[in-house]
């Protein structure tokens, strides 16, 4: 038992001095094997900003229908470049809803009533003319009797102007009953016989004018007016052809009808590619029924949204590089077009949408795509540089830890940084020369800056 026991006082002994041993090795190590270290250089810089967005089309559409019908005829096939205003498909026409019969039936009415009013426009013209003559004669007589029996009546004028008349009468009367005449003068006779027993009629009922007489006058007066005054209007209407307004009228009546019915076609809105088709001759559609979906492949865009902590640093026309994973081992290029006046809240917080144009986009590249895009925001040359791994934030503070020539534990810096790339970063201010030494892996429980401990 005594052999068992000092057996086992040895084996402590040995792991005792073993540990001791240990101890001082390690003190004794040098400080290169303790921490691992990278140099502080110079060199040049591009700040990237990255995020993944989906590849769309510059534009796209859906295309649905919006009336009642069966398919007619199809026009376009998945993977045809069709031009804007181009018919994709038509329903049947004896399948057209009544708000469509009703429009064709509308468009045939103003357009023959548009056709008529051009083909009668001069006739239109000339009557007004004609009708115009007629009025001025009459607002002259209207405008006499309105002077003789309201403005300007006097009883020893009107009086005058009878006698005057009433013998004129007497003596056409002697010539025409007198053998002496000639024959050939009787006509004329007549006629002048005539017209002096009007203007005679017209003198007498001068000479005592009623209330009611001065009444009728005046409005015979100013209806005469009104009456030349729509005429010269009419004739200023059709003098140059149809009225313009009558010609806006039935137009607007004929584009309307003309819109109803191209409810019974789908068009493509704008050059581009059909890239879905799913309508067939003889579906029975209803409104809403998708058709086509159409893009404009012409130039592909990617939507990416950025933090607001870096979205000050995006600007329209930086260089971008992108990657798909539907597309292995290539690397495209791109140009920021757009970048968001706005930001939106999200779980994550406040991003920006930028937007991204592909400059050598190929047919593999396709809308719907996930892109990995890396934008270059900003490129310096001969900047003092610190790797990303070294920086660690320490009650606040931005530090790098230094293993200084001769010594064998870490100092921490203060430091200042600049632009930022995937690795390393740009250091403006801080105690930090090209060829330092910093520590990778600093004896502290700070937090790297740029993620992780």
């Amino acid at each position: 038992m005594k052999r068992v026991w000092s057996l086992v006082l040895v084996l402590v002994l040995l792991g005792a001095g073993y540990g001791l041993y240990r101890a001082r090795a390690h003190n004794a190590e040098p400080a290169a094997s303790r921490w691992r270290t990278a140099q502080i250089t110079r060199g040049d810089l591009e700040a990237t900003v990255g995020a993944t967005g989906t590849v769309r089309s510059r534009q796209f559409a859906m295309l649905a229908w919006q009336v009642n019908g069966v398919v007619g005829q199809v026009y376009a096939q998945e993977g045809d470049t069709v031009q804007a205003e181009q018919v994709l498909a038509e329903l049947r026409a004896d399948s057209w809803p009544q708000a469509l019969l009703s429009a064709r039936t509308s468009l045939l009415n103003a357009q023959q009533q548009l056709d008529e009013l051009r083909r009668n426009a001069d006739q239109k013209y000339a009557q007004a003319l004609e009708n115009l003559a007629t009025a001025r004669l009459q607002l002259k007589s209207a405008e006499q009797r309105y002077h003789d029996i309201v403005l300007y009546w006097d009883e020893e004028e009107a009086q005058k102007e009878y006698d005057k008349w009433h013998n004129l009468v007497k003596s056409l009367n002697e010539k025409l009953h007198d053998p002496r005449t000639p024959s050939a003068l009787k006509p004329a006779l007549r006629s002048q016989l005539e017209f002096a027993k009007l203007q005679e009629q017209v003198a007498k009922n001068n000479l005592h004018p009623s209330e009611e007489d001065k009444a009728k006058a005046t409005a015979d007066y100013e209806l005469a007016k009104a009456q030349v005054a729509y005429w010269e209007r009419e004739v200023e209407r059709w003098k140059d052809g149809p009225p313009a307004d009558q010609v806006a009228l039935l137009e607007a009546q004929i584009e309307a009808a003309q819109a109803t019915l191209e409810m019974a076609k789908i068009k493509a809105p704008f050059t581009g590619t059909v890239t879905e088709v799913r309508v067939h001759v003889g579906d029975v559609v209803a409104p809403g029924t998708i058709a086509f979906r159409l893009d404009d492949l012409s130039e592909m865009l990617v939507d990416v949204d950025i933090s607001e902590i870096d979205i000050n640093a995006v600007r329209p026309g930086q260089q971008v590089t992108l990657t798909l994973d539907a597309v292995l081992g290539r690397t495209y290029h791109g140009v920021v077009e757009k970048v968001a006046k706005v930001g939106t809240t999200t779980p994550t917080g406040i991003n920006f949408t930028v937007t991204v144009r592909l400059t050598d986009a190929d047919e593999m590249v396709k809308p719907g795509m996930t892109a990995a895009v890396t934008i270059s925001t900003e490129r310096k040359e001969g900047v003092l540089l610190v790797p990303n791994r070294a920086v660690r934030t320490v009650d606040g503070q931005t530090v790098v830890y230094v293993l200084r020539p001769g010594t064998s534990e870490p100092t921490p810096v203060p430091v200042t940084l600049g632009a930022t790339a995937n690795t390393v970063s740009e250091v403006l201010e801080g105690d930090l020369q090209e060829g330092d030494l910093v520590v990778l892996n600093p004896p502290v429980q700070g937090f790297n800056l740029f993620g992780g401990k």
